[in-house]
């Protein structure tokens, strides 16, 4: 009988022994594979068709764009994957901070916040609250696509004027030689002031 016992209890450690390494199996495989998901994320191509491969914008949440704009220190793009305006400043914001040697500009899809009325983007809204544009309820909101940089706590550049483009005109056609070349201009004077060459 006790001979009995000892084997059921050997079996069922042995049962046990193998779930649990089953499911440390489970778990490190769900680790690697989260792993590659998050920094599949990161990168901001899949988002706009305009740009290369090799871009200078770094996805971040609500809360990682919130402690940049905390710190007083940043360069923060926000817009929406499905706008083509934003597809056309990304496009050009990339190639003027290539130029200049700037290698991170963060990037914020802010539309799922927006509309869910996130408390965390509530927040980055309340620190900007001065610079934003207001609906026609008289809400202050942000608009898409929006460039923003701070430094030393002070905002030194702010442009969403490329979402107040209402005119009966595609971004292609808007986006012209002379619409680029005048956003560059004002985009590479605004990097520049924050790199403190002038």
């Amino acid at each position: 009988m006790m001979v009995i016992v000892v084997k059921l209890r050997n079996k069922q450690i042995g049962i046990y022994a193998l779930m649990i390494i089953a499911l440390i199996g489970f778990i490190l495989i769900g680790k690697h594979s989260f792993k590659k998901e998050e920094v599949k994320e990161d990168k901001v191509t899949h988002k706009f068709n305009i740009l290369t491969d090799d871009n200078v914008f770094k996805k971040a949440n609500a809360s990682q764009v919130l402690k940049k704009v905390n710190s007083g220190n940043a360069l923060v793009f926000m817009g929406f994957e499905e706008n083509k305006q934003s597809e056309y400043y990304a496009s050009i914001l990339n190639e003027v901070a290539e130029s200049l040697k700037i290698d991170n500009i963060t990037y914020y899809d802010f539309y799922v916040d927006r509309q869910e009325n996130n408390a965390t983007y509530e927040a980055i809204v309340n620190k900007m609250k001065n610079y934003l544009q207001k609906d026609d309820r008289g809400k202050i909101d942000f608009y898409s696509p929006t460039f923003f940089i701070l430094k030393e706590g002070k905002v030194i550049y702010y442009d969403d004027d490329a979402s107040r483009i209402r005119a009966n005109l595609s971004e292609e056609e808007y986006w012209n030689d002379y619409n680029r070349n005048l956003k560059k201009a004002y985009l590479e004077a605004g990097i520049k002031n924050y790199l403190g060459e002038i």
